[in-house]
């Protein structure tokens, strides 16, 4: 019967093996180091914006005793959206084409615009991403423009028509802004990341403003509806006061001095209904002053924890660590290329 050799891993052998093979480590350091300066310095750098809001959220019961300890979610019970759902609606095409036409300007005030025109003519990328984008067009089958003149003249949404460019500025804009939502913290956090400083801060403060506008927009609804229809009873039961109230008097001037029962008795039906129109609107008025303090009380308080300010250092590529990341990958690929094609490493035992 033939013995089977194994062939065991001699550790005492290996580093000498890979001291002797320095060369080859120097050719391929060389190599990674020069693929390292073509690949990371054709990548733009680009700057990052954080903005942080924190609005107010009204929790109760059980829940609210919870995210007071810190266990559970700080949700809102009376609102149809909860706060986690912002993100994702500020994310919606909506309010993405309500971007196109924000006025930016970059820090070397060469280029002052509106946001989708400069993303449209002045939007970098590496040479790689361009020659991808090129691959995929060119594999791509061609589909046939979308025939709109039949939606001319009639009214529709920004976002519900949107040509293919429009879609691509879209898309880009919608991977330059980032949301994050922070559900025991309650708090929001707004990202955008441009090449440009002051354009990645001014879209920062822009989303940041929009943001707060929709939360209280969205938080008021129902009490300016309320307010609104309020004042309108108001103002109607006030002409109606004031119309009763002058034919009353009207009357009371003309029969002051006349004493039969008709007389009398119009006189005391115009002040019967003087009186009720006066009760009305007394209570008309007071539920304007009832629907004016619950628009108070259901205006929520946006705390700005972090405004939006030009950043001063790039985000991003960090240059360094690609560069120590690729020498890395070269001298493992070259070890593990010199241990499997160099035999003098291996010893053998007989099992």
């Amino acid at each position: 019967m033939e013995e089977k050799k194994d062939q065991v891993l001699d550790l005492t052998r290996i580093l000498p093996l890979l001291l002797k093979k320095w060369r080859v480590y120097a050719v391929c350091i060389a190599g990674a180091i020069i693929f390292s300066l073509i690949f990371v310095f054709t990548i733009p750098r680009y700057y990052s914006c954080q903005v942080m809001l924190a609005p107010e959220v009204s929790s109760g019961g059980m829940n609210s005793i919870l995210s007071s300890f810190g266990f559970g979610e700080q949700q809102s019970t009376d609102d149809a959206i909860s706060p986690n759902l912002y993100p994702d609606l500020m994310s919606s095409k909506d309010f993405i084409v309500s971007m196109f036409p924000v006025e930016i300007t970059t820090l070397d005030g060469s280029i002052r615009m509106v946001y989708y025109d400069y993303l449209q003519k002045h939007s970098k990328s590496s040479w790689y991403m361009k020659l991808w984008g090129k691959l995929k067009k060119m594999m791509k089958p061609k589909k046939a423009e979308v025939n709109t003149s039949g939606a001319k003249g009639k009214t529709y949404s920004p976002s519900f028509l949107l040509t293919k460019k429009q879609n691509e500025i879209a898309d880009a804009i919608g991977g330059k802004i980032q949301y994050n939502y922070d559900r025991k913290t309650g708090v929001i956090s707004v990202i955008v990341n441009d090449f440009d400083p002051l354009v990645c801060a001014l879209i920062a403060d822009t989303v940041s403003n929009k943001l707060q506008k929709f939360i209280l927009d969205y938080r008021t609804k129902k009490a300016r509806n309320d307010l609104e229809y309020a004042q309108l009873i108001y103002a109607q039961t006030r002409d109606e006061y004031e119309v009763s109230n002058r034919r009353y008097v009207a009357a009371v001037d003309a029969n002051w001095d006349i004493i039969n029962e008709t007389a009398k008795a119009q006189l005391e039906a115009l002040n019967n209904e003087q009186r009720m129109k006066y009760q009305t609107f007394s209570a008309a008025s007071q539920k304007l002053e009832a629907a004016k303090a619950k628009l108070q009380e259901a205006t929520p308080v946006i705390t700005v924890l972090q405004g939006a300010s030009v950043p001063q250092k790039p985000a991003g590529p960090r240059r360094a660590l690609i560069t120590f990341a690729l020498i890395f990958l070269a001298c493992f690929f070259c070890s593990v290329y010199i241990i499997c094609t160099d035999n003098s490493w291996r010893g053998d035992s007989n099992s």
